[in-house]
């Protein structure tokens, strides 16, 4: 299989050109060899099309521009609607793969008679140079399971294009969280496999990264629960749905968001109150934002998520 499929990197970026080219080198280093580059630059401001420009002379590098920022969930869409290959494999501008990942997971999927999507492990690299293991599996019909927490990350995965075509393409909407909403309406349809090892390098804590802001992480975690709500409840029920609430509560807490944190903290009670952790979250909102101003440098050592 793996000999025979063409694969669509796509790499969404903005302002990376310090980092887009050990991507694209990553990418053009894969085993296998069939696949096509599409580089999709979200109107950056930087010098990232001079970082690109050297790899545009090879046949299977491409260079799409936005004229205006739409953001990566957009760069992706554009990648996808204008890629030419079965497989579609995302990897971020300041990520990075090892050389057999391509080969790895369409060797995984071979073993699979219908459609599927494939993920792997990966090494996160922190801001200090601390390298962790990350690996979970997603084996089978997972859908449940993506209801009940985040997914994997897009730099993790391989996806038939025409799974991507039948679930209308990826949702602009998500500024943060985008790869677990995807994975959540993938998972609803096709079949996940795991390849057990980390074949990506991911670099967490990227000071420009959509997640970094803490507001716009809660507001799109609060938009995955709304967008999935009746399902959530239906899988996962009225306990785990709360979890989620009580998840988005604690990033406002953190973000200095006193309002949105006790309405969520409420949410997270009205839904399920029999669980301690939602109860005292709760509690703890009716001493008021003076209070909370005082006890917020102390939260995290009642955080449990």
């Amino acid at each position: 299989m793996a000999s025979l499929v063409k694969v669509s990197v796509i790499i969404p970026t903005y302002n990376r050109a310090h980092l887009v080219g050990q991507s694209i080198e990553s990418a053009l280093n894969q085993t296998h060899k069939d696949l096509e580059v599409l580089i999709v630059d979200d109107a950056s401001t930087d010098q990232t099309y001079e970082a690109v420009k050297p790899y545009l002379e090879r046949q299977e590098v491409r260079y799409l521009r936005h004229e205006q920022n739409k953001g990566h969930q957009a760069a992706r869409n554009t990648g996808i609607k204008n890629s030419s290959g079965e497989y579609v494999a995302f990897l971020d501008s300041d990520d990075t793969w090892i050389p057999q990942k391509i080969e790895l997971q369409l060797s995984a999927m071979s073993t699979k008679s219908a459609k599927c999507i494939s993920v792997t492990g990966m090494w996160v690299i922190d801001t200090d140079g601390t390298k962790t293991k990350y690996l979970k599996r997603y084996n089978g019909y997972v859908y449940h399971q993506m209801l009940e927490r985040h997914g994997p990350n897009y730099c993790c995965m391989v996806v038939p294009i025409e799974c991507l075509r039948q679930i209308g393409f990826l949702d602009e909407s998500t500024q943060a969280y985008a790869d677990w909403d995807t994975c959540i309406t993938l998972s609803k349809h096709y079949e996940f496999i795991t390849v057990d090892e980390p074949c990506t390098i991911y670099r967490a804590n990227q000071p420009d990264a959509v997640t970094k802001n803490l507001v716009t992480r809660a507001l799109a975690y609060q938009h995955i629960i709304e967008k999935n709500h009746k399902e959530m409840v239906r899988c996962i029920g009225k306990r785990g749905l709360a979890r989620h609430y009580r998840n988005v509560a604690w990033i406002f807490y953190y973000a200095g968001e006193f309002k949105r944190y006790k309405a969520c903290a409420l949410q997270a009670f009205a839904t399920y109150s029999k669980s301690p952790k939602t109860f005292l979250l709760a509690f703890s909102t009716l001493f008021g934002e003076r209070i909370y101003r005082v006890t917020r440098p102390v939260g995290s050592l009642i955080y449990v998520a």
